[in-house]
């Protein structure tokens, strides 16, 4: 090829280049992936549901797990000593925050290392367990959701006494750990009980043995209802409570729907599988930066009434139809 042809061809290549030129400029680049971020995640062995929410909701706002973030993981095993264990190496690990399940996960992050950022999924008093100075401005290194708004446990009493208007006596079953969530929903209960015409009489539990003494002292004290507070303990041993109150016909009211579809009576909740998703978004919100306490808490958007049809029949229960008409779900 001789000279001229070869400046022609050159030519060629720079008027080529020359429009190629933006279109290459506007080809979208491949983000440049950030720093894998780490977190930890402990919550109770058998609430796979609970789970999957987190870390659905996590994908969904952008973080795969393994990819752009390191999940954590531990599951504990009711009844057993895997919660401090668990709870004492996570909080020890290179972790930017934790995501504790419920409290008692959190009670026991904390002691492990007070320093360690957290967001709690369900917590019966962030303030008066000491996480947060108020719900607007936690102020610490805690925030997110608080399961227990004013006059909640009073409306459960409530109900109770509508689906079983001859009650005269409720054992109030609490396996609420820390601070301050046992006592405010006693005095809510206690309230409430003067002005429905019962009396009410607590039962507290801290293990599994406390719990099963209890629901014997229920019986041998003649108790005629059942509410059952908040408390880890009890959700993961609901089956054994629930099974106790059909045994001894006891109507009683639980703190979770995860009651009520094991078989008992009824439940006035929050969708803890909401509350999970809440938490991923304030991990997303720390992750770009926010400080936890700057995190205002929340309380459940809503409480929903599940009532097991079956489980009343069977206590000789007749319910009106204007309460089956407020039911969010009622169970055969």
């Amino acid at each position: 090829m001789d000279s001229a042809c070869h400046r022609r061809s050159f030519l060629r290549s720079l008027v080529l280049l020359g429009f190629a030129s933006p279109l290459l400029a506007s080809c979208p680049r491949a983000p440049r992936r950030s720093r894998v971020r780490r977190i930890g995640f402990i919550v109770g062995a058998g609430y796979d549901p609970l789970v999957a929410a987190f870390k659905d909701e996590l994908r969904t706002l952008g973080y795969l797990d393994g990819v752009d973030i390191i999940i954590e993981t531990r599951l504990t095993r009711p009844n057993t000593s895997d919660l401090p264990i668990m709870a004492a190496a996570l909080a020890q690990m290179d972790l930017e925050l934790i995501v504790a399940g419920a409290l008692p996960f959190a009670l026991e992050v904390r002691t492990a290392n007070p320093a360690m950022p957290m967001v709690i999924a369900t917590c019966p008093g962030m303030i008066s367990n000491g996480f947060a100075q108020s719900l607007n401005h936690p102020g610490r290194n805690v925030t997110g959701i608080d399961e227990l708004p004013p006059g909640v446990t009073a409306k459960r009493l409530t109900l109770l006494k509508t689906a079983a208007p001859t009650l005269s006596s409720v054992a109030l079953l609490s396996t609420t750990p820390g601070r301050g969530g046992h006592e405010m929903q006693l005095t809510d209960a206690e309230q409430a009980a003067r002005a429905l015409g019962m009396r009410v009489k607590p039962y507290r539990a801290a293990s599994l043995g406390e719990l099963q003494n209890a629901l014997a002292a229920i019986v041998d004290n003649g108790m005629d209802g059942l509410l059952n507070f908040q408390g880890g303990l009890s959700l993961s041993n609901r089956q054994l409570i629930v099974d106790f109150a059909a045994e001894h016909r006891l109507p009683a009211i639980y703190q979770a729907t995860l009651f009520a579809e094991a078989g008992g009576l009824m439940s006035w909740a929050p969708d803890l599988e909401n509350q999970y998703k809440m938490a991923a978004h304030y991990v997303d919100k720390i992750l770009r930066g926010a400080n936890p306490g700057d995190l205002p808490i929340t309380y459940p958007p809503k409480y929903y009434l599940t009532i097991h049809a079956g489980a009343a029949r069977r206590l000789g229960l007749t319910l009106s139809p204007a309460m089956l008409a407020q039911a969010d779900r009622v169970l055969q």
